[in-house]
């Protein structure tokens, strides 16, 4: 563990208030950005439009009813289901599912800041150094995918599973002992949300480089066992279909991988540098290299996962904290060194984790105030928002048979789950699974009591891609609109047309 026990007391002093200094500001900025992502919680709209299809599932589970006891048809469960027993079972002490799993996903964030700070620790043991580290996380956060701060959404939750088992392997390993314990952890972090592969496999690869068969077997066993276990449970709780659903195909473009990828590195890119260079240079230190392989793992996955049809910037969490973790530690090490500790570098240290986005190299402090403003206006307009959300589920909660909903929160609200979820039954479309003409005739047909298009975090809902254009002439054609806000339109049956005399 790095240590300053041999720095002359004024440059240890210098260096905690870096740090300290540091730590006030990112705290003002979190504090002010964050304000309002937090306070929306309690809204009733959704924010995200996974929000309403995990709702559904949770009250299946808090109703012990299986999640995949059918193969995947129109709608599809393809999450694991620990996340759904933990809030299904907590909504009914709640009485709502939706707000239960925000709140969840606001305690996560905390436990995750806190525990990524308490990683840093163990390699910079300045006071402030981890509390530095959450704070830049959550900020990033913030400015980056504000979307996802407050949602009912399972990512953070399995996080702070997964950076729980990677702090103990860490610590493990400096302190010598045994890691296997750890490997339940990184299993519990799997069966929460599927793709949070990217720290267990770091450390199995840091296992693997030293050639330590000592830590790596039991490790290996521990996770296995632990992962059977859940896998067995799952299979006799939740149905026989739960790996159909886990491995059902998804479309794949390699422009969005380009574009997401693309914009990760526009954003972070000095960050990526940074944290890349430390673990190449700590790459063979046995109490490094754990983090170091984590890092690599994280971006080489998110990079891979980048282009698959629906996926998130979620996907780079794992490597946006590992960024943050490894510039601090790498900045406590830079600073232990005596005469580095200078107001300029100070102000640098503060300055560097505000330029948001590079690609506005002119102005690169624009996204900022950007991010402060977009959060007050969002703020401002929710009461809007939450009363045409309301009047959409009143309309729904009306119409007569089966309805289609893309605001998946809002058909679950009435009381009628969306007949098939758009977003999956596209996906299928698009990799030739599904005829797209089987839902224009069901359009055709006027089989739907009433159609729901758009989503508030879409914005505009002509711009939607969660149908075809298809279906949206046939709407057009054979529906008329009953309610139409900024964000959603809800269609329902027209009228026969009259036929023309002779």
């Amino acid at each position: 563990m790095f240590d300053q026990a041999g720095l002359p007391s004024v440059i240890a002093q210098s260096g905690q208030r870096v740090w300290k200094v540091a730590a006030a500001v990112l705290a003002v900025l979190v504090s002010v950005i964050g304000w309002p992502l937090v306070l929306r919680s309690t809204a009733m709209v959704q924010f995200d439009y996974d929000e309403g299809w995990n709702a559904l599932r949770q009250q299946q589970a808090a109703h012990f009813l299986p999640l995949y006891a059918a193969p995947p048809g129109l709608d599809i469960t393809n999450y694991p289901p620990l996340s759904f027993h933990i809030i299904g079972l907590l909504s009914l002490l709640t009485g709502d599912a939706n707000e239960t799993g925000r709140f969840l996903s606001l305690a996560a964030l905390v436990a995750v800041c806190v525990l990524a700070g308490a990683l840093a620790r163990l390699f910079v043991p300045a006071r402030y150094a981890g509390t530095c580290t959450g704070l830049l996380f959550a900020l990033w956060l913030e400015m980056w995918m504000p979307r996802r701060i407050g949602v009912n959404d399972p990512q953070l939750l399995g996080m702070v599973f997964e950076l729980g088992g990677i702090y103990a392997f860490v610590r493990a390993v400096q302190e010598g002992r045994d890691v296997w314990r750890t490997a339940p952890l990184f299993a519990l972090a799997v069966f929460i949300k599927h793709n949070l592969i990217a720290l267990p496999l770091g450390a199995g690869l840091a296992l693997l480089a030293g050639r330590d068969w000592r830590r790596l077997i039991p490790w290996v066993g521990a996770g296995a066992l632990a992962a059977g276990v859940l896998l067995l449970g799952t299979i006799r709780l939740d149905g026989p279909y739960f790996l159909a659903h886990m491995l059902q195909p998804r479309a794949y473009d390699l422009s969005d991988t380009l574009h997401n990828i693309g914009t990760y590195l526009i954003i972070f890119l000095p960050f990526v540098l940074l944290a890349g260079a430390w673990a190449w240079r700590n790459r063979r230190d046995e109490r490094r290299r754990p983090l170091a392989w984590s890092w690599a793992a994280a971006h080489v996955l998110a990079f891979i996962w980048a282009g698959g049809d629906g996926v998130s910037r979620n996907l780079f969490f794992e490597a946006v904290l590992l960024d943050a973790v490894i510039a601090v530690i790498a900045g406590g090490e830079y600073f232990a060194t005596p005469g580095r500790v200078t107001p300029r570098r100070v102000a640098l240290l503060c300055v560097l984790p505000m330029l948001f986005p590079l690609s506005q190299l002119l102005f690169p402090l624009s996204k900022l105030p950007d991010s402060i403003v977009s959060g007050a206006i969002e703020w401002r307009e929710l009461p809007q928002h939450e009363a045409d959300f309301a009047a959409g589920v009143a309309l729904l909660r009306q119409a007569s048979g089966p309805v289609v909903c893309e605001n998946l929160l809002m058909c679950d609200e009435a009381g009628k789950p969306s007949a098939f979820d758009p977003y999956h039954v596209q996906d299928q479309i698009n990799l030739g699974k599904l005829d797209p003409q089987d839902f224009v005739a069901m359009v055709e047909s006027q089989r739907f009591g009433a159609v729901e298009i758009g989503d508030i975090d879409l914005g505009n809902p002509k711009r939607t891609t969660r149908f075809s254009k298809a279906f949206l002439q046939a709407l057009a054609q054979h529906y008329s609109p009953a309610l139409r806000t900024p964000e959603i339109v809800i269609w329902v049956p027209a009228p026969p047309k009259a036929s023309q005399p002779g």
